[in-house]
């Protein structure tokens, strides 16, 4: 598909779009913590990804080039958002907005931690889970896939999110910052 992106063919385009938009809207509103921004970050990554189609041949990790594309947007933000000042809950007193660190060592080592937690399902809902949050895969294609009712899909979900709310909430060294990853990108259907 990369390929036929790189050579300009709108529908390849159109089917990434669909295939890898809900990831990165995901991780733009765990940082950003508001949908418009999310959708207009999103929106920003696949059109730089439509700008520079021409280097898609060379690159080796879509998924990873792509992650790097929002992660730059993200950060960017971020620091817009730090230099504004906010209102607080009290008349006169003004607070500086109140966002995750951009350090990039404190995502890699939530991230590591979450995946040391999806590691520790049992395997059947370690792959569901994996399906829909990861591979965005919706209900009814992974009960499809897996030979499952939707109702189970949506059990192994459940307790694979409240197992994880937990894990991270055990092993967490920031709780803050785990929990809003967590969130934001393991909160939806």
């Amino acid at each position: 598909m990369l390929l036929l992106v790189a050579a300009g063919d709108r529908q390849a385009f159109n089917s990434l779009l669909h295939a890898r938009w809900n990831k990165v809207y995901t991780l733009a509103l765990t940082y950003l913590r508001s949908a418009e921004e999310a959708q207009e970050l999103t929106q920003d990554v696949f059109l730089k990804v439509w700008q520079n189609r021409t280097q898609l041949p060379t690159v080796a990790n879509f998924d990873g080039w792509l992650f790097i594309l929002a992660r730059n947007g993200i950060l960017s933000e971020l620091r817009k958002k730090k230099t504004r000042p906010v209102i607080s809950a009290e008349p006169g007193e003004w607070e500086q907005d109140t966002v995750l660190p951009d350090h990039p060592l404190i995502f890699k080592e939530a991230s590591a931690l979450l995946a040391k937690g999806i590691d520790a399902l049992p395997p059947a809902r370690k792959k569901v889970f994996t399906l829909s949050r990861m591979e965005g895969k919706s209900y009814e294609e992974i009960a499809a896939m897996l030979n499952i009712s939707r109702n189970g899909v949506k059990d192994h979900i459940v307790k694979a999110l409240h197992f994880l709310r937990n894990y991270l909430h055990e092993h967490g060294n920031d709780g803050l910052i785990v929990m809003l990853l967590f969130a934001g990108m393991f909160g939806r259907k």
